[in-house]
């Protein structure tokens, strides 16, 4: 995984970031995207654009919170946030420098009421970890053990589209990508494990569905 050279540094910048009534911090890719108002609402490209193109661990955080919201009841978006985060993963587990989307992906968008009111609910847990949250077992999140972090949130991730009735299921997942994703982001071990902890509970309850169907 890349160093992380720029993007927020809390659960509150990023969130700052992603709301819809905030100005954008200005290009932060070669990629021109077309400004958007508030009312309409923003891109997942233009989500990634505010969080830096080269901060990984904030982007994986984008579509995880997002999936952590209200918001992962609408209609496909556990499978849209799931490829989002495969996509990002795979390139930071690659080494890239530099992140990368196709266009089906980045060009879907939320809505600003939808955004806002994911970035509302989600503002009073991202104040208490930013609180709580320090440089602690560094080690577990640089490399070459970031790599395992990478694959655990991949193999998560990959499940979503199969279970897309399961909206509850992919909150609770998605929640766990996000410890894993700020943890890399901020270095902080016992969060990486918070992460671990609920991504393996998550892993256990697809192998219990796929072996009560076989």
């Amino acid at each position: 995984m890349t160093p992380e050279t720029s993007g927020p540094r809390s659960l509150t910048s990023l969130l700052d970031a992603l709301d819809p009534a905030s100005p954008p911090p200005g290009p932060a890719s070669g990629a021109e995207t077309a400004p958007l108002e508030p009312q309409d609402g923003l891109t997942i490209q233009a989500m990634l654009d505010r969080v830096g193109p080269r901060s990984f661990g904030a982007a994986l955080l984008v579509p995880s919170l997002i999936l952590v919201s209200p918001l992962s009841i609408i209609p496909l978006m556990p499978t849209i946030g799931g490829l989002v985060i495969l996509t990002i993963a795979a390139q930071a587990f690659l080494g890239r420098g530099h992140l990368w989307l196709p266009r089906f992906l980045a060009t879907r968008k939320l809505k600003s009421t939808q955004l806002r009111r994911a970035v509302d609910y989600l503002r009073r847990p991202a104040a208490w970890l930013d609180r709580n949250s320090r440089d602690r077992l560094r080690f577990l999140s640089g490399p070459p053990l970031d790599r395992l972090a990478l694959l655990a949130v991949m193999s998560v991730a990959a499940t979503w589209p199969f279970l897309e009735l399961l909206p509850m299921f992919t909150s609770v997942s998605a929640g766990g990508v996000a410890l894993v994703a700020f943890a890399l982001m901020v270095r902080d071990g016992y969060v990486l494990i918070a992460g671990y902890a609920v991504l393996s509970a998550s892993l256990a309850v697809v192998i219990g569905l796929i072996s009560g169907l076989v």
